[in-house]
């Protein structure tokens, strides 16, 4: 009979830890990072977001997104020059696991809408073009969709 109290005492502890370690901390939306080829790094800026994960929602809505950006500080870029976006989990909240998201960026220009077309690397050239950009990049997965957005400046 001790025998199986120990073991059930046993198998019972096996569960709590293997709970622990399973459990689900996906919260919010990724960081969004603009890497340049100097190595400089950006944080873009959360504009839109609808997120839903097990541990909670994120909600956030930006009206005026071409304001919104132009309100935040300057990304100085050259023309020509080679970028590339990077996703780091969002360590505030606990951070997520996403697999397999769909990753869109544009520039506009005013009223000019500019897609960029990303490698494998998630790497794009700058404009041609000198002039005040907005950055807009949408990255959706399962959990919902964050948007981000900076005020590129192109020398």
């Amino acid at each position: 009979m001790r025998k199986v109290s120990w073991l059930s005492i046993g198998v019972f502890l096996i569960f709590i830890v293997t709970a622990c370690i399973a459990e689900d901390y996906d919260v919010g939306p990724p960081t969004a990072h603009l890497y340049a080829e100097n190595a400089s790094s950006v944080r873009l800026t959360e504009a839109n977001i609808s997120w839903a994960s097990s541990s909670g929602d994120v909600s956030k809505t930006v009206d005026d997104i071409w304001e919104f950006a132009l309100s935040q500080k300057d990304i100085n870029a050259s023309r020509n020059e080679k970028v590339f976006l990077d996703f780091e989990e969002n360590k505030e909240n606990g951070g997520d696991i996403w697999t397999n998201p769909t990753i869109a960026a544009n520039l506009w220009k005013e009223e000019q809408k500019l897609e960029l077309k990303m490698n494998e690397n998630r790497e794009f050239e700058m404009p041609k073009s000198t002039g005040r950009y907005v950055l807009e990049v949408t990255f959706t997965t399962s959990s919902g969709t964050a948007q981000y957005v900076g005020s590129i400046l192109v020398k």
